[in-house]
C-alpha cells in the first residue's frame, strides 16, 4: 500500500481505508499522474510525484517549524528543530531534524555545482573510481574493531546483507548509520529498536554496496561462492577491484544501469522486510529511501539512505535522488546522467563546508545565497 496525502497533479485509484493515525490521509493501490514529467523526484513515501523542474527555491508557506528561541527570539538550532511539510505529513504531524543536520544546512550561503554536459559527469565517475572504499566499511567488512561492528557483535539483527542474485551483481549490507547517532540512541538500536520509529530520533540506516569479488570475514568468508575473491584494504582503489575482476565498482548512482534493475527491486523489498521484522515499521509510518549525489570522495562507494520518521532539511532535497525514482528511470531505458542533468538544469546546491566542491575537476560554480532555509 502507499500512503498519500493532498494530491494536486495525481489521480488516486481504489481508496482502501482511512488512516486512524493521519486522519486526512487515504491508502491507495496506484497512484497515476497527469503532469508531462512523471519521473521528476517521485516521493515513494507518499506516493505523489513531484513534477517541479526547478528545486532551488523553498516554498515558505509549505512548512511549518518548531524551534527553541532565546528571549530575543533568536532561533537555537543545537537542540534541533521540528518540521512538518504541509500536503505531505499528516496534519500535526512534526518529524525531528536533528542538531547535526539542522546546523550543516541552516546556513546563509550554498556552494553551486552545476552538470551541464555528459563529459563532466565522466570524469567525476573516473574520480570516484579512484578513491578507495570508506574506511569504516573495510574494517566492518574485515571484522575490524570499529564502531559498527561492535554494534552488530552485540546485536547481529541490525546488519542484513541483502545477496546478489548473480554472480556479476553487488550485494548490499543494510545497518544503522553510527556516525548520526549518540551513545544512547545507539544502545536503542541495540537493545529497543522497535521503539525507535516512534521516538523523536526515528530510524535512519544507510546500505552499502558491496562488490561481489570482495573476500569479507564479516560476512562469512567469500559472500561469493565459486568466484575470485579479494581482500580490500585501506588505500587500495576500488579501481583496482575493477580492473582485477572485470566487473565495475558501483561508486555512485552514476554507476547503475537497466542490468541493476532486478537487484535494486530485491534490495527495496529486503529493506522494507527489515524494517518490518527489526524495528516494527509499518504502513502508517514515514519511509524514505534514497541515494545522494554528487558525494564526497572519502563515501564514493554507492550507497542508500534509509529513513523512518525522520525530519529533513529542504537544502537535502535537491540532491536525494529516490530508489523508486533510480528503477523507474532504469526501467523505461534511460541513463542515470540524463536524470542527473535534468535535476533542477543540472544544479546542486551544498553546505559551503562540504568536501564535495573542492573535488579536482568539479564544476564549482561560486556560492549564492541558501534560498532553501527553513522559516525560523
Amino acid at each position: 500500500m502507499t500512503q498519500v496525502n493532498a494530491l494536486h497533479q495525481s489521480i488516486c485509484i481504489l481508496p482502501i481505508h482511512h488512516s486512524h493515525r493521519r486522519e486526512q490521509s487515504l491508502y491507495v493501490q496506484a497512484v497515476h499522474n497527469t503532469g508531462k514529467m512523471p519521473l521528476h523526484r517521485t516521493l515513494d513515501a507518499y506516493g505523489i510525484d513531484d513534477n517541479r523542474k526547478v528545486l532551488s527555491q523553498l516554498k515558505q508557506e509549505k512548512y511549518d517549524v518548531l524551534v527553541k528561541k532565546d528571549h530575543l527570539a533568536r532561533p537555537d538550532l543545537t537542540p534541533g528543530a521540528y518540521v512538518s511539510i504541509r500536503d505531505e505529513d499528516g496534519y500535526g504531524n512534526f518529524n525531528w531534524l536533528n542538531p547535526k543536520g539542522l546546523m550543516k544546512y541552516q546556513t546563509p550561503e550554498v556552494a553551486v555545482i552545476s552538470f551541464t554536459n555528459q563529459d563532466q559527469l565522466t570524469h567525476l565517475s573516473k574520480t570516484y573510481s579512484e578513491t578507495p572504499l570508506p574506511d569504516f566499511l573495510i574494517k566492518t567488512l574485515n571484522a575490524e574493531a570499529c564502531l559498527d561492528t561492535d554494534l552488530y557483535r552485540q546485536s547481529p539483527c541490525l546488519a542484513h546483507f541483502v545477496s546478489p542474485i548473480d554472480s556479476v551483481q553487488h550485494g548490499y549490507l543494510i545497518g544503522p548509520n553510527t556516525p548520526y547517532c549518540d551513545l544512547k540512541v545507539l544502545d536503542t538500536y541495540i537493545n529497543a529498536p522497535e521503539t525507535l520509529k516512534d521516538s523523536k530520533h526515528g530510524i535512519i540506516l544507510c546500505t552499502y554496496a558491496i562488490h561481489p569479488h570482495i573476500e569479507s570475514s564479516f560476512l562469512g568468508g567469500d559472500h561469493q561462492p565459486g568466484i575470485k575473491a579479494l581482500k580490500v584494504s585501506q588505500g587500495m582503489p576500488q579501481s583496482n577491484i575493477d580492473r582485477e575482476t572485470k566487473i565495475d565498482s558501483l561508486t555512485s548512482i552514476l554507476s547503475l544501469k537497466k542490468e541493476h534493475v532486478p537487484q535494486l527491486q530485491k534490495l527495496k523489498n529486503e529493506t522494507e522486510e527489515h524494517l518490518r521484522n527489526v524495528y516494527g515499521v509499518n504502513e502508517h509510518d514515514n519511509v524514505k529511501m534514497f541515494f545522494h549525489f554528487p558525494v564526497a570522495e572519502k563515501t564514493a562507494t554507492l550507497h542508500l539512505h534509509t529513513w523512518v520518521n525522520k525530519g529533513d532539511h529542504p537544502l537535502n532535497e535537491p540532491r536525494s535522488f529516490d530508489l523508486d525514482t533510480i528503477i523507474a528511470h532504469l526501467q523505461s531505458g534511460k541513463e542515470i546522467s540524463d536524470l542527473v542533468l535534468d535535476r533542477n538544469e543540472g544544479a546542486y546546491f551544498l553546505p559551503t563546508s562540504d568536501s564535495i566542491k573542492d573535488i579536482r575537476g568539479i564544476p564549482f560554480k561560486g556560492v549564492r545565497k541558501n534560498f532553501l532555509n527553513l522559516p525560523l
